[in-house]
Parts: structure tokens; C-alpha cells; sequence
């Protein structure tokens, strides 16, 4: 396993991601079947670049960014993307909108774009400095939340013109932020520790270490998904998955059947959800979680992101320019 400590010094170049991700293990049970597997399709995404976060806001208009300050964009569902003109080299973390115009994207160098109008223009927030900025998420066009490399989490109340910073005790890197509304919330670090704020990260409190099930030690969060104030999921390194059912007091883990790192989850409900990974690996549950069923291989690349509209469809990026398409 690759320690995301050697790549600190180097945390502008994020595609390997090892420093995040890492890889490990080998793919899920080939005799795992699913009927999923046919609906998973290849898109042309017209780049090279490794894509790191997807984002959609309808069934035709969508947004993926990666390597280089690359930002790509769609209006047809993902049958062809066109580049949008980031006036960034550096590799680009994340992207949310929360609407066909407004969205923000994060990356190395504290780099923190923002768009009103779909991203025909993107106008940068944040002066370059050291660091990077690995998450960001918005419950509405004013109201959003950053977390990075630095052991504080960024709100703005504004759209992002203006950001404050939430205190977060004894933790150093933050990987992923997760937003119910306007006041709940949840952020991950890189060693594994959740903490919840109720009231908009005025107050962050630190909850259950997310431990790995066999050794107990510490492992890294990939992603974090909630569907509502009870019910959510954390993914990482090792085929990592675990879900709490009590907003993050206690988590239990699940079966995902393979060694892998779990670079991202998505959850449409408390039933319905999908998980990406490295060497391609895709699975999806009907149940929770409680059953993982395994969805591959469509692709060999590293995928590091994913969204789901509605239960039929969905999308998920990686390395090489990777998009998948899923349609049921």
C-alpha cells in the first residue's frame, strides 16, 4: 500500500491520487454476476486528462474536471463533451453545482473557481498558495463548504466571494465534505475520523474513528455520502465500506468483496447506491449495503468519482479521461 505521506511534498500532482486513494488487492469474486454490468457504457469524454469529480444537475447537463485544470462540460447527457476554459494548469479536485449556472470547483494551489453562468466563464476565488483544497459542497447557490489539506474546514455564506474558517480539532488533512442543508453536516479525514456539525459548522464534533474491521488501524476516507440526518456511508482504502444508521455515533462495516481501494459512493436513497474504485472496479447495492454486487470490469482505469441522477442514471469518471455512462 502506497503511503500518502510521500506525496505531501508533491500534493500538486494529484493524478497517480495515491495520496488520497491508493491502490491494493485484487478485483471482486469473478463469480460475482450482475445484470448492472451490461448497462455500464463508455462516453467519449474528447480528453486524455485524468478526470477526478462529476456533477449533474439534470439528465442532459453535467460537469467533470481533472488534471491540468481541465473542465469539461455536456448537454446531451454525456454523448459529447466539450472543454471549458478553466484559466487554470493546475489539477482540479472537485466540482458541485447546484443548478444549471451556478457551480464551484477546487484543486491544487487552493484553487477555488466559481461560475454564474454554467461555466461559459469561471472566475477564480482564492489566490495560489500552498495547499490544496480536495472538497467542496453546496446545499444552494450561497451557502457551501471547502476542505483540503489544512485542518480547518471553509464556509461561505456568499456564493464564495467571501470564506470563513470552522475550526476543526486535532485533525490535519480533510478529504470530504457532505451537506444535508444549510446546518447539517459531516467532513472526513484522511485518517479516518467523521465529524457532524448541527448547526453550520459553528460547532464540528468529533464522532466514531472509522476503523478498518480486521486490524484496527486508522484507514483513509475516499468518500462520504448521506441521505438524510440518520443514514449515511463512508468508502476508503482496502474495499473499505461502512455505514451508520445513527448520523455517525456508530458505523458498521460491509462486505464489499474486494481489497480495492473505494474511491467514492453515491446513495439515491437508503437502499439504492453505487461504489467506483481502482482497476476499474464498479458495485451497487439494492439493499444498503448490506449486499454489494459487482458490476465489472467495463474499464481497467483507476475511477475516482461518481454520480447518480436517478436510479437510471448515472455516471462515473477516472483516469485517461474515463467516463462511464450508466442507463438502465
Amino acid at each position: 500500500m502506497k503511503s500518502y505521506g510521500s506525496k505531501i511534498i508533491s500534493v500538486c500532482c494529484i493524478f497517480s491520487l495515491a495520496f488520497i486513494m491508493g491502490h491494493g488487492g485484487s478485483y471482486a469474486s469473478d463469480s460475482m454476476i450482475s445484470i448492472s454490468q451490461e448497462r455500464w457504457k463508455i462516453q467519449h469524454s474528447g480528453t486524455t486528462a485524468n478526470l477526478a469529480s462529476v456533477v449533474f444537475v439534470d439528465r442532459e447537463q453535467g460537469w467533470a474536471v481533472g488534471e491540468g485544470g481541465t473542465i469539461i462540460h455536456t448537454t446531451d447527457g454525456g454523448n459529447n463533451w466539450v472543454a471549458q476554459t478553466s484559466g487554470m494548469s493546475t489539477n482540479l479536485m472537485s466540482v458541485d453545482f447546484v443548478d444549471e449556472n451556478h457551480g464551484w470547483v477546487v484543486g491544487d494551489h487552493m484553487t477555488l473557481l466559481a461560475t454564474i453562468d454554467g461555466g461559459h466563464l469561471w472566475t477564480s476565488l482564492f489566490e495560489p498558495k500552498t495547499g490544496a483544497i480536495l472538497g467542496v459542497d453546496f446545499v444552494n447557490e450561497r451557502h457551501g463548504w471547502a476542505v483540503g489539506t489544512f485542518n480547518h474546514v471553509l464556509h461561505t455564506i456568499d456564493g464564495g466571494t467571501t470564506w470563513t474558517e470552522q475550526t476543526v480539532s486535532d485533525v490535519h488533512w480533510i478529504i470530504a465534505v457532505k451537506f444535508l442543508n444549510p446546518l447539517q453536516g459531516w467532513v472526513a479525514s484522511v485518517g479516518g475520523q467523521v465529524f457532524r456539525t448541527i448547526d453550520g459548522g459553528t460547532r464540528w464534533e468529533p464522532i466514531e474513528m472509522v476503523w478498518y474491521a480486521l486490524d484496527g488501524i486508522p484507514v483513509r476516507v475516499n468518500g462520504l455520502e448521506f441521505v438524510d440526518h440518520a443514514r449515511g456511508w463512508a468508502s476508503g482504502e482496502r474495499g473499505m465500506i461502512a455505514t451508520t444508521s445513527d448520523g455517525g455515533t456508530s458505523w458498521t462495516f460491509q462486505d464489499s468483496d474486494t481489497r480495492v481501494a473505494i474511491t467514492s459512493v453515491d446513495f439515491l436513497n437508503r437502499d439504492l447506491g453505487w461504489g467506483v474504485g481502482m482497476q476499474g472496479t464498479l458495485i451497487h447495492t439494492r439493499d444498503g449495503g448490506n449486499t454489494w454486487m459487482y458490476d465489472g470490469p467495463v474499464t481497467d482505469q483507476d475511477l475516482w468519482s461518481l454520480f447518480f441522477l436517478t436510479p437510471l442514471r448515472g455516471w462515473a469518471v477516472g483516469e485517461k479521461g474515463t467516463i462511464l455512462q450508466f442507463r438502465d
